[in-house]
């Protein structure tokens, strides 16, 4: 109990500075991803380190100054993971940083970047956006914000069903700070889509759903709301039969390409 509680006064920047006058660069590196290997492999518990952060509710409100405790990124990219820990050592600040991700990145053939992606003048991106559906974006009648390794298992399915002009895939690789003006742009982006949706690997009480949620809502048209896909609700963040895992998989996959 010692351990953890020095732990996360450690990480948790405010209350470091407030207690020792201190700025915490701390990076910490938490294994997480759904490839059916049961609820101890699966989940960092992204939903907690979420609700730690000081991230305001009220995204509209331009007189709530954003400084958050930490930063909870997702990154999919080898460039994006250069400019995270770029970034944190360029700052004249320090914050926490908390970066999720997979083993299975690691070797996947389509997760990889060019040298030109970390050239001088290149940076973080909080939201990457679609690059297939940016060109026509009027053609797009569903949108997808998700964050994490699925967004690969997506694009493959988009492919196989033929969907690349009618479904775009919008990537949010921070969570905290929440990215409003990214993610406020991609909105502005496809104004004329008729869904958007948040898709997620982990249950509905897990994940960053309740987080990105409330946040999202608030960019939105106000005759939109924010559609959620991923597995239900669960007292376990997942499941340790394999056979299950690839029907909750499957069955992600197919409601993210229904129109």
């Amino acid at each position: 109990m010692h351990a953890k509680m020095i732990t996360m006064i450690a990480i948790k920047s405010n209350d470091y500075q407030a207690k020792w006058l201190r700025q915490s660069g701390l990076v910490m590196l938490l294994p997480h991803g759904y490839d059916g290997a049961g609820p101890e492999h699966s989940s960092c518990r992204i939903e907690r380190w979420l609700q730690m952060t000081c991230d305001s509710f009220d995204v509209t409100d331009p007189s709530i100054k954003v400084n958050t405790n930490m930063h909870i990124v997702n990154p999919t990219t080898p460039a994006q993971y250069f400019h995270l820990l770029r970034r944190q050592m360029a700052r004249n600040f320090r914050k926490p940083l908390i970066v999720i991700g997979p083993k299975t990145l690691l070797r996947l053939p389509t997760a990889t970047s060019v040298l030109e992606d970390m050239a001088p003048g290149t940076s973080f991106e909080p939201v990457l956006g679609d690059s297939k559906t940016e060109q026509d974006p009027s053609s797009v009648e569903k949108v997808l914000f998700v964050s994490g390794k699925l967004y690969y298992d997506l694009v493959k399915e988009r492919e196989s069903k033929g969907a690349d002009e009618k479904v775009a895939i919008v990537r949010v690789e921070e969570l905290s700070p929440f990215p409003k003006d990214g993610i406020k742009e991609q909105i502005q982006t496809y104004s004329g889509a008729k869904e958007f949706t948040w898709i997620q690997e982990e249950p509905q009480n897990g994940g960053a759903y309740s987080f990105m949620e409330p946040r999202i809502r608030q960019l939105l048209p106000e005759n939109k709301s924010l559609s959620y896909i991923g597995r239900a609700p669960s007292s376990a963040p997942a499941t340790g039969v394999s056979m299950v895992h690839r029907k909750e998989s499957a069955d992600i996959l197919a409601k993210a390409f229904r129109l």
